[in-house]
């Protein structure tokens, strides 16, 4: 999209559109609480992608800084812009930023094992299947423990992922 900015949150408002998004993006969507305290706790990692033209919010990105690894938490684009490249977009501005300027080893998400669209928009990005996480969700679905290293970190360390 031409018409596109890739920004920072920066007002309540934001955080609200975020939350619609994720709200008609998700069956099991994180509430706005849970936002609000996230953004509070790591701002630096909201980031949503708008239309220049007027302002309006397509789509967001949530990231936080767990255990020396970047975890992506939520990603979403408002459904009328799916399947425009915003999605994209966006993985690749927070994991630049997260690699950069944190010098995170590796980013890390879930993704339910069923969502196939999904796992394959990130296996294009360079993610791989770390591990399988049995009953993760909580419908009891499982999730696949997706990893992408920094490219910028030349070694062989073995990838360890301290949070469960």
């Amino acid at each position: 999209m031409d018409n596109l900015q890739i920004r920072k949150i920066n007002k309540k408002e934001d955080l609200i559109r975020v939350s619609e998004i994720e709200k008609n993006s998700f069956e099991y969507s994180y509430p706005f609480s849970l936002l609000y305290s996230l953004y509070n706790s790591f701002p630096n990692g909201f980031m949503v992608a708008e239309n220049k033209k007027n302002s309006y919010i397509v789509g967001y990105i949530i990231a936080t800084i767990e255990w020396g690894n970047g975890h992506i938490v939520s990603i979403a684009t408002d459904s009328k812009y799916r399947n425009r490249g915003v999605g994209g977009i966006l993985l690749g501005s927070i994991e630049n930023y997260l690699f950069k300027k944190y010098n995170v080893k590796n980013i890390i998400l879930e993704v339910r094992f069923d969502n196939t669209n999904a796992r394959k928009f990130y296996y294009k990005r360079g993610y791989f299947d770390k591990r399988l996480v049995k009953d993760y969700y909580d419908d009891g679905s499982d999730a696949i423990l997706m990893v992408k290293k920094n490219p910028n970190i030349v070694n062989n360390d073995p990838i360890i992922v301290n949070m469960w």
